[in-house]
């Protein structure tokens, strides 16, 4: 991907560089909009929502950038770090989950709990503001780990999950390193001086989903499909019974900012 102060790739996420000079602020925030996040039931220090979902990820760093590679899928234009996790000891590039980057110094052992209400969750993000480059940015990126050429499969889970009538949390290794937001609905401009808030929101009913089997796949629900008809295919599922399965996936993140 590319900055004004340097090109790198996606898996790198290694946007501060020596003499690169920033001139405005953001802070970053989610919202969680599950349903359940709103009850009374949920109580601090737990894992789960009042319906029993649970989604805890690690997570390395979350940026705004002003385009996606369609193909590549690489950082197009300005790019900005908007929160890194204190894990990092502020530097992305020598960051990861253990076991993706032999070289990494940092490494990222903490879940951070998606599903928790939303105080709950900004509370643990504990965003502060970031310097970030004038620009026009379309797009959040959220990281979970960075895959770099040659890399190893992680050597613990990366991520903890449970849905409704589950046992109990099921560990999840993924590969897959991140997350591109929807995009903004209008593109966000910065100029020089500005402070903007950006608000990630995301809605675990959709990311953690309880259904009959597809009897055709391990990995699918009857009646969840692709535009094309064909089925939709979970990263993880858990057949609660013969007639109920659970299925997860990472929750998608749509985008707002305001300046203020």
């Amino acid at each position: 991907m590319q900055t004004r102060c340097a090109v790198v790739s996606l898996a790198t996420l290694s946007l501060v560089a020596a003499g690169c000079w920033r001139s405005a602020e953001a802070k970053l925030q989610f919202e969680n909009q599950t349903t359940a996040a709103h009850s009374a039931r949920w109580s601090p220090g737990s894992a789960l929502l009042a319906d029993g979902t649970s989604l805890r990820i690690k997570l390395l760093n979350v940026s705004i950038t002003e385009d996606v590679d369609p193909v590549t899928l690489d950082n197009v234009g300005v790019t900005s770090n908007i929160w890194v996790n204190p894990e990092c000891g502020g530097d992305v590039s020598s960051c990861d989950v253990a076991g993706m980057d032999p070289s990494s110094t940092h490494h990222i052992t903490q879940f951070f709990d998606f599903a928790q209400p939303t105080e709950a969750v900004n509370a643990a993000l504990n965003a502060q503001h970031a310097k970030i480059d004038p620009g026009t940015y379309r797009y959040a990126r959220i990281t979970f780990c960075r895959a770099v050429g040659g890399q190893n499969v992680a050597s613990s889970p990366t991520l903890m999950w449970k849905a409704p009538g589950m046992p109990g949390e099921l560990a999840f290794t993924s590969g897959d390193c991140g997350r591109t937001s929807q995009p903004f609905a209008t593109p966000m401009q910065i100029e020089v001086g500005d402070t903007v808030q950006v608000t990630l929101g995301y809605d675990l009913d959709e990311a953690i989903v309880v259904g009959a089997p597809d009897r055709t796949s391990r990995a699918s629900l009857e009646g969840h499909v692709e535009a094309d008809g064909t089925p939709h295919f979970y990263r993880a599922c858990f057949d609660i019974d013969p007639t109920t399965r659970a299925c997860m996936d990472f929750p998608d993140f749509a985008p707002s900012a305001t300046k203020g």
